[in-house]
């Protein structure tokens, strides 16, 4: 699966594929791990690299939200309407260049602003804007995937797989929150 993703990385073609409803979920769970794990992978990277050149992400948007609403209205949030809002935004307009020369442009700018308009999750980045490829790596990598998945699965998977991205990285603070146990 890995590979497949990667292939159509380095060279996006809008090809959907052809898979029943068990087919189509068992490909979801594996984009999905695989998707949640590079996250997971370059979100400790840009941590480590963030903490060597002295960069405090104090005022991130996710634990000022984490700190704000409910544990209903951060599902809400997260998990249903960030999802499908984003991916309206991000994904749907590829369907526009599926018979253009220009769809793998229009793949490779939609991944690029899908990380770039996660920088605003940043309040103190005056003085690092350099760090910007960096700090929305996770994003870039989620949004290959969620790309790979709307061309080749449909766009109500991209969006699945959105939303279960986000439960899964922002599940476990979602209960400690219910549980009233302190995450800091």
């Amino acid at each position: 699966m890995l590979e497949k993703v990667w292939e159509f990385f380095k060279k996006p073609v809008y090809e959907t594929e052809a898979h029943s409803t068990p087919e189509k979920i068992s490909i979801l769970i594996k984009l999905s791990a695989f998707a949640v794990l590079f996250s997971f992978v370059l979100g400790m990277a840009m941590g480590i690299l963030t903490e060597i050149v002295g960069f405090q992400n104090e005022e991130h948007a996710v634990l000022e939200m984490l700190e704000s609403y409910s544990p209903a209205m951060i599902f809400l949030l997260a998990v249903i309407v960030a999802p499908v809002l984003e991916e309206l935004i991000f994904r749907a307009p590829l369907g526009l260049f599926k018979k253009s020369s220009f769809f793998n442009m229009a793949f490779y700018i939609s991944v690029f602003l899908f990380g770039l308009i996660h920088i605003t999750n940043f309040g103190n980045i005056k003085g690092y804007f350099w760090l910007t490829p960096i700090l929305v790596a996770p994003q870039i990598s989620a949004g290959i995937f969620l790309g790979y998945t709307r061309v080749k699965l449909g766009l109500p998977w991209s969006i699945i797989l959105h939303a279960a991205h986000n439960l899964i990285l922002l599940g476990p603070f979602i209960v400690l929150q219910l549980l009233d146990i302190p995450f800091e």
